[in-house]
């Protein structure tokens, strides 16, 4: 199967929001996706006052041709990419929080495969102060947070 890189980000999307992400309350933890003005419960601003929220960016390396079959346009192509969720929970709560959520994501790729990616290695680890973070679409300061981050390795294929 071909996948563009469009498919494979949307593979990975629809695996998280398809799951119940939750807080330690059971609450839902609101998803941000790059370039998009709201999160996945509607709102376009952080809450006055902080609490969970992840945001997910999809970064896509350069392509490996891994088999050659009939000339230009009909070769095979490796892509590798990460999908990282940036875990941001209210600062001064301790890790818990921010690693449990995390593992929530990580959970969902670890020795996880289908038509569109192969994943192959999910990891969570603690990150610092929010205010080191500028990510790119949120029009609210994260400077009241803290965070860790969930970091998942995948494949796609495309013939090109």
């Amino acid at each position: 199967m071909s996948v563009t890189a469009s498919q494979a980000r949307l593979a990975a999307r629809s695996r998280i929001e398809s799951a119940s992400i939750t807080d330690s309350k059971l609450s839902p933890v609101p998803l941000r996706w790059q370039n998009e003005a709201a999160d996945s419960q509607g709102n376009t601003e952080l809450p006055e006052t902080a609490s969970p929220f992840v945001y997910v960016e999809f970064l896509v390396e350069r392509g490996t041709i891994i088999g050659f079959a009939g000339g230009r346009g009909q070769n095979l192509n490796s892509y590798d990419a990460r999908l990282v969720a940036y875990v941001l929970v209210p600062k001064n709560n301790g890790l818990d929080e921010a690693e449990s959520i995390g593992e929530q994501i990580a959970a969902l790729f670890r020795c996880y495969g289908d038509g569109t990616i192969q994943c192959f290695d999910a990891t969570v680890y603690p990150g610092g102060d929010g205010a080191s973070l500028s990510p790119a679409g949120l029009n609210s300061p994260v400077g009241s947070y803290f965070y860790a981050c969930a970091e998942i390795s995948l494949r796609f294929l495309q013939i090109g």
